[in-house]
């Protein structure tokens, strides 16, 4: 079977591990490849053959040559992360040519691609999140961030569209010192900041303006059939720095289950939801595995392998989770040659 993986997250080099096993467990054959833009991206290193993607594709150039590589490299499963809506929008056309793809529906990955949008959505659904405003302008972030602070509210903001947290900042009005310069890297910065680089740019895409949760944050691993929940895993941040902890926790596989059977969610996908004045609240929805899956394995469940054989169409017969481990995270250094 060959597998091809595109501009995926660092993690996906755990995924393709726990590929491995579960191929070695089924006496299954893996070929794995894997592309990006990038050549020193570490999944890469867990790929038996890599190249390097083009850069300036997009949209229906990008499908078009995702479909050439898939027949020049006799591809069977695409796991698509670059251009995600737009393979999904054309499952159809990698189906007729004989290549099955890991992807949710189309219209799902648009609405949760969006955060103002999969918030809109989630309060239709009952879902309690965040208080959250949605500005493009000076004036509309002011008059947001002034709201929030009436009430006693932390405040954060963050792009409606982004990937990995990027563009994630918590508005603190005591930063911005001498001492601040002397410390770690911080995500937070001083709303006045924001204001004036708001100002500037004019015009800028939706951007949220959020109350800050200040509970325990969870992010669920999700396994699920056309939004039929097989096996969730939460990991809870709460703990001793650099560890997750593996928890039953029913309020967050609540809102997972609420979301992923609203947008019928296949395969892996991951809900992150996070406590706030007692109240477990959704943050975001992502159509894709995390890059932290791999911490779930010590939960006894091997998500990954279960996902493909679900869309090789083979049965799945999943332990129950086991709850309660203490995941450490850690990663080693190794001597790499790089591809291409």
């Amino acid at each position: 079977m060959r597998l091809w993986f595109n501009e995926a997250y660092r993690g996906t080099y755990q995924l393709i591990g726990q590929l491995r096993e579960g191929a070695a467990a089924d006496g299954v054959d893996l070929h794995v490849t894997g592309s990006h833009t990038l050549r020193s991206t570490p999944f890469l290193q867990a790929c038996d053959d890599a190249f390097p993607e083009p850069a300036q594709l997009t949209g229906e150039d990008w499908v078009e040559h995702a479909l050439a590589v898939c027949a020049e490299r006799r591809i069977d499963v695409f796991v698509p992360q670059r251009e995600q809506l737009a393979v999904a929008r054309a499952v159809d056309r990698f189906t007729a040519a004989g290549v099955r793809v890991m992807v949710s529906p189309a219209r799902s990955v648009e609405v949760l691609a969006d955060k103002a949008a999969a918030h809109a959505d989630a309060v239709a659904l009952g879902v309690p999140v965040p208080q959250t405003h949605v500005v493009t302008d000076v004036d509309g972030f002011r008059t947001a961030y002034a709201a929030l602070r009436a009430q006693g509210l932390g405040v954060c903001t963050k792009p409606a569209v982004d990937h990995g947290g990027r563009g994630f900042r918590v508005l603190d009005e005591t930063v911005g010192g001498y001492d601040d310069l002397l410390a770690e890297p911080s995500a937070r910065v001083h709303p006045d900041d924001v204001a004036r680089r708001i100002e500037a740019a004019g015009q800028v895409p939706p951007l949220l303006v959020c109350e800050h949760l200040d509970g325990e944050e969870l992010s669920v691993d999700v396994l699920s059939d056309d939004g039929e929940v097989l096996a969730a895993v939460p990991r809870g941040k709460g703990g001793p720095v650099w560890t997750r902890h593996l928890v039953r926790d029913e309020a967050a596989l609540a809102i997972a289950a609420t979301l992923v059977r609203a947008h019928g969610l296949r395969y892996l996908s991951n809900v992150q939801v996070r406590y706030g004045g007692g109240t477990c609240r959704l943050l975001e929805v992502n159509t894709r595995a995390a890059s932290g899956l791999y911490q779930s394995a010590a939960s006894g469940v091997n998500l990954p392998w279960a996902a493909l054989r679900l869309l090789r169409g083979e049965p799945v017969d999943l332990p129950e989770p086991v709850f309660g481990a203490l995941v450490l995270l850690r990663e080693h250094g190794s001597e790499v040659e790089l591809p291409w």
